[in-house]
């Protein structure tokens, strides 16, 4: 029987084999995109400071925010139809939350700010924050029902909130955060009616239905973003260079799993996740590139190179990508945080059978190190408990922006 330290040295030595392999995967495969950029246009506006974006439930609108307060909602077939939005306030916006009916949406931001969005005169109003003031709220999804959204903010903190029948609001803490880490993305999957919730260096947590929480693992991440599936108990987390995947146990929600891969050999550091279709997500990098992950088929390949897009524009190309969303299996539009948008398009079948052979290696090799890198998060609680004050990548790029 092998003793410890001989396990432990064969593992080190085919991680150190797969890691290798997959540099050499991502670099041959990177080198060609999957899709073409056609329209580039952009927003009135030479710098909005948008931070991200979030598409409603029936996939019609695309509702923008970012600093001093901007939103701007508009069509997601047609990004230059836009439906004007009241200017309210100074503060920096961070996420918003389509409600799962699509009538209404939460936006939150700096100093306590909750913006509420109704979709049937188009309004945007103040909602009751009822004392969140101070805080830098981060993060807001509703949860499955609908009948009660989440927000998490830089101060560790988690509330549910709804608004109460005399115009005000009702918000209650959540047990089981204290002493955590910025929280830096919340969202919920509708197959297991479960939520989950990314923090920076203090792991990641499952939300239940009567909103108690248990702390599944990650503990040594800096986790950036998250998004949740609609159709498959799971989730895909992300930080700088790891693509992370959670399991969820509908029946044992402190049963859920998290495991993740270090992708070597991208140009590039993971910012963001959106959803192009079903369990197919487009994960955006900085400098501006994306990559495609198959959630189905636990398989990431390429999508669209920053060299392809600074050859058809080399100002977009330096632009950083806040949201993505898709308008067929292969089509969609980007936008980039100065408020330019700019649709996708798959190449022709030709350039698209040449990709296979090295896409599809790209993808076993990333399963299989995955596998080993499950095993190492799993007996690793480097960094649990640890306080650091680092800011979720919104906050990054808006100090960057200010520099400017």
């Amino acid at each position: 029987m092998m003793c410890i330290s001989e396990i432990m040295q064969d593992i080190r030595v085919k991680l150190l084999v797969v890691i290798v392999a997959i540099s050499a995967a991502t670099t041959f495969s990177a080198s060609e995109s999957a899709v073409f950029i056609e329209r580039i246009d952009s927003f009135s506006g030479d710098d909005l400071g948008l931070d991200g974006a979030e598409l409603s439930p029936n996939r019609s609108l695309v509702l923008a925010y970012g600093v001093d307060s901007k939103v701007i909602l508009f069509s997601s077939e047609d990004p230059a139809q836009i439906i004007e939005m009241p200017s309210i306030g100074q503060e920096s916006l961070n996420d918003a939350g389509f409600h799962p009916g699509g009538k209404s949406a939460i936006i939150v931001g700096d100093n306590g700010t909750i913006l509420r969005y109704s979709d049937l005169d188009k309004s945007l109003t103040v909602a009751d924050n009822n004392g969140l003031e101070g805080y830098n709220l981060s993060s807001v999804t509703w949860n499955p029902s609908g009948s009660w959204a989440y927000i998490g903010s830089d101060e560790g903190e988690i509330w549910r909130f709804r608004s109460s029948g005399d115009g005000g609001s009702e918000i209650h803490p959540l047990n089981g955060t204290e002493g955590i880490g910025p929280i830096t993305s919340i969202d919920c999957s509708l197959d297991s009616s479960l939520c989950v919730v990314s923090t920076s260096y203090s792991g990641i947590a499952v939300i239940q239905r009567d909103h108690s929480m248990n702390w599944i693992g990650g503990f040594s991440t800096n986790w950036f973003d998250l998004e949740c599936s609609d159709l498959i108990p799971s989730c895909i987390v992300i930080s700088a260079e790891i693509l992370g995947t959670v399991e969820l146990d509908p029946s044992n929600p402190e049963e859920s799993t998290v495991g993740g891969v270090e992708i070597v050999g991208i140009d590039g550091i993971f910012t963001g996740i959106s959803i192009l279709e079903e369990n197919r997500f487009l994960i955006s990098l900085a400098p501006f590139s994306i990559i495609e992950h198959d959630m189905e088929d636990n398989a990431t390949y390429p999508w669209l190179g920053n060299l392809d897009v600074s050859q058809r524009s080399v100002q977009l190309s330096g632009e950083s990508v806040v949201y993505t969303w898709g308008t067929g299996s292969d089509s969609g539009w980007i936008l980039t945080d100065r408020g330019s948008f700019a649709s996708f398009h798959p190449l022709n079948e030709t350039s698209q059978d040449s990709m296979f052979s090295n896409i599809v290696l790209l993808g076993v090799i990333l399963a299989i190190s995955g596998m080993i890198i499950t095993f190492f998060m799993s007996i690793s609680d480097i960094g649990k408990g640890k306080q650091r004050n680092i800011r979720r990548k919104g906050k990054k790029l808006k100090e960057r922006r200010r520099k400017r």
